[in-house]
């Protein structure tokens, strides 16, 4: 019982000397950032910006978010074309407003959702149901179907932020080779292995392919 109370004391003191370590960081933030302010109130003119007049432009310049999940149509992809701008020229906006600006159609959230929860619920309603494997898979069978050039340049940019392919890895790019070279059931199997998790590799699927022969 005695070297419990000695670790819990201990383990007191270190999570104090953390906080306190805390503390000294965020007041020196702090102090950082009114010497910054201080410099910009000298250098710069002060500008004031109407908070109706900056929501109406940006607006008017989003596009209205549409849920299609079957064309590719969701959240991420719509927030991922936008988020420079909801970072950089929504920052005078309140999160009420803020969250105006991307409600689906059709859709309203409820006014008193912050920024943060209003963005982690529609990831959460209008996000893919797709595996990132399968997204990345769709992505890779795309084809010309002598569509408008306009739509065929959305839905290769939609695909492409769909499938996030900024962060594929090379076992990734194996794994959509290896199952774009079957044809008929077997890649439907092995399709149905894409569904099943999210990380896989070039050797789980030649596992899983020697399982439907054997």
């Amino acid at each position: 019982m005695e070297q419990i109370a000695d670790v819990l004391a201990l383990m007191q003191q270190q999570l104090q000397l953390l906080q306190q370590q805390q503390k000294d960081t965020s007041d020196n933030f702090m102090r950082m950032l009114e010497k910054i302010e201080a410099r910009s109130a000298e250098q710069l003119p002060i500008v004031v910006k109407d908070k109706h007049t900056v929501f109406d432009s940006l607006y008017r310049h989003f596009e209205k978010f549409t849920y299609d999940a079957d064309n590719g149509r969701t959240f991420d992809g719509w927030y991922k074309r936008f988020k420079d701008v909801f970072d950089n020229d929504c920052g005078d906006l309140d999160d009420k407003k803020k969250t105006r600006t991307r409600q689906p159609a059709g859709r309203r959230l409820s006014s008193a959702l912050t920024w943060d929860e209003a963005i982690a619920t529609l990831e959460r309603l209008f996000g893919s149901a797709k595996t990132l494997f399968r997204r990345r898979f769709e992505w890779f069978k795309i084809q010309y179907e002598h569509q408008d050039f306009n739509a065929y340049e959305t839905l290769v940019r939609t695909r492409c932020t769909d499938a996030k392919l900024d962060c594929i890895d090379f076992d990734g790019l194996q794994c959509l080779v290896y199952v774009a070279g079957f044809q008929g059931a077997n890649r439907t199997r092995l399709l149905r292995k894409l569904d099943q998790a999210e990380k896989l590799s070039i050797k789980d699927f030649t596992a899983e392919y020697q399982l439907i022969k054997s």
